[in-house]
């Protein structure tokens, strides 16, 4: 799934049972709700199987409050739909500000420093080492 807009983009793949969401420019309400739609879809395939999260956002300055609201509703859901951990990408000190927000109020129990990363790579090993753990 790809979605652009004049203000930012999305791409969401699927590897193994590890979603990645590679998000460029401003972050805001329509985008996503794209993102959403395309996400909920994505996650049917698991069947209630426990599954990881990678958000690469190294090339996202910011997220509007709208956006901010909205991660926070998504991060519930993604919680409630199995998704056992997940990882972030990010360069901007803006951005990693808010999603450390995000995480608190989304009342997620993990150490926000534990999923930062500064590449994709080390975000992915993360993912697939946590999953691999609470799958044996």
């Amino acid at each position: 799934m790809e979605y652009k807009n004049k203000n930012g983009h999305v791409n969401l793949s699927l590897e193994n049972n590890i979603v990645i969401a590679q998000f460029s420019g401003n972050l805001e309400l329509e985008l996503l709700s794209n993102f959403k739609t395309a996400l909920f879809e994505t996650i049917q395939s698991f069947k209630g199987e426990k599954w990881g999260y990678i958000s690469d956002s190294s090339n996202v300055v910011a997220a509007t409050p709208q956006a901010e609201q909205e991660m926070v509703a998504i991060s519930h859901s993604m919680q409630q739909n199995n998704c056992l951990i997940s990882a972030f990408v990010l360069t901007s000190p803006i951005a990693i500000s808010q999603m450390q927000r995000i995480m608190q109020n989304a009342k997620r129990d993990v150490s926000f420093k534990d999923c930062l990363f500064d590449n994709l790579e080390s975000a992915k090993n993360f993912i697939s080492n946590e999953l691999n753990n609470d799958l044996s």
